[in-house]
């Protein structure tokens, strides 16, 4: 079994004299730039996260303001019913998700449901794809939580989603 303490360094890889990395922009400025592109209206909000609405969701974007790349989409969800109010039961489900998926994860905080999807972006990425695929799974994610937390059967879920008909809750 290897030591988890000695990871490799996965420093920048040295340039040839002369041979200059183009520069990218700003990884936030890249997330505003990608939003519009998906046809959203991103903003800057007090704490400095990219915040738009989509799917009638309000969601956010943080992104690290360091060369580490780290891009993290993310929403929060105030919990009523009928989500059950015990705080094990809302945890198990929380850790049932984070088990079950690799790339959304969920908490609960008191009467709110946070779950995020966090990406190390490499230089170059596609930011725009990555978000087209991040924000449908961060509320996939809520969905799935909500299904589980309620004990609602996935076909229940579908039957209720079908044109003309109201959604469950």
């Amino acid at each position: 079994m290897s030591d988890p303490t000695a990871l490799p360094n996965f420093g920048t890889s040295p340039t040839p004299a002369g041979d200059q990395p183009e520069q990218e922009a700003p990884l936030r400025d890249r997330i505003e730039e990608a939003l519009r592109e998906l046809g959203l209206e991103p903003r800057i909000d007090d704490e400095g996260d990219v915040a738009f609405t989509f799917s009638e969701q309000q969601m956010f974007v943080r992104a690290a303001d360091d060369e580490s790349n780290v891009l993290r989409v993310f929403g929060q969800w105030a919990l009523e019913d009928p989500v059950p109010t015990d705080p094990m039961e809302r945890l198990q489900v929380s850790n049932d998700l984070n088990v079950a998926f690799n790339l959304v994860k969920a908490a609960v905080a008191g009467d709110t449901l946070l779950v995020t999807s966090e990406h190390i972006l490499p230089r170059g990425a596609d930011v725009r794809g990555l978000l087209g695929l991040a924000l449908p799974l961060v509320l996939q994610g809520v969905q799935l939580w909500h299904q589980r937390a309620t004990g609602q059967e996935l076909e229940d879920a579908v039957e209720g989603d079908q044109p003309g008909q109201e959604p469950q809750a």
